[in-house]
């Protein structure tokens, strides 16, 4: 499924995620983040999604399995992790490209490290992330794939950028010492 048949079919399904995640967690809040990690996982898997089957069904699928997932986290009986096989893509070196063996250990330290910080931020502002460094989607179609406004978007990935920033300053504070 391309990104435009995916806004078409997919997106404006949005209500039905947020009305199960009401149901199952009697939140609004926490029904928005339903809907919003539900979407994030159909777009995650767009290739493999069959449009002539029924989409609401799958939406509806996906939005229980997220409900029993983030319950779960917030009982402590499971962490949140994703792959991230890519990690050196989302940051970038300052000056030139070195090949010396030195550089190329601590370019892979430096992947090691963001990989591991990246598991650490929450799944969904991790996928947003990925969605935008990655994928290059920019705000407004992110926003199209999550059924909300860019402003939103915008403040979910300066949220998880920030986060990363921290991070690294506390890893630079640590190293000087």
């Amino acid at each position: 499924m391309q990104e435009q048949e995916f806004l078409i079919y997919v997106t404006p399904l949005r209500p039905t995620a947020l009305r199960i995640g009401q149901q199952f967690f009697g939140s609004a809040e926490d029904a928005e983040d339903v809907a919003q990690e539900t979407l994030l996982r159909l777009w995650a898997a767009r290739e493999h999604i069959d449009s002539s089957r029924s989409l609401e069904a799958l939406v509806a699928t996906v939005a229980r399995n997220v409900c029993v997932s983030m319950k779960r986290v917030k009982s402590g009986k499971e962490t949140t992790q994703i792959p991230i096989h890519s990690a050196p893509s989302l940051i970038g070196r300052a000056g030139g490209e070195s090949s010396s063996p030195q550089s190329l250990l601590e370019e892979r330290e430096d992947a090691v490290w963001l990989e591991h910080r990246l598991k650490a931020l929450p799944e969904y502002l991790s996928r947003i992330l990925r969605m935008k460094q990655e994928e290059q989607l920019t705000n407004q179609q992110i926003a199209d794939i999550l059924g909300t406004d860019s402003r939103s978007v915008a403040t979910l990935i300066s949220k998880a950028r920030h986060q990363l920033f921290n991070d690294l300053k506390r890893r630079n504070r640590n190293e000087n010492k």
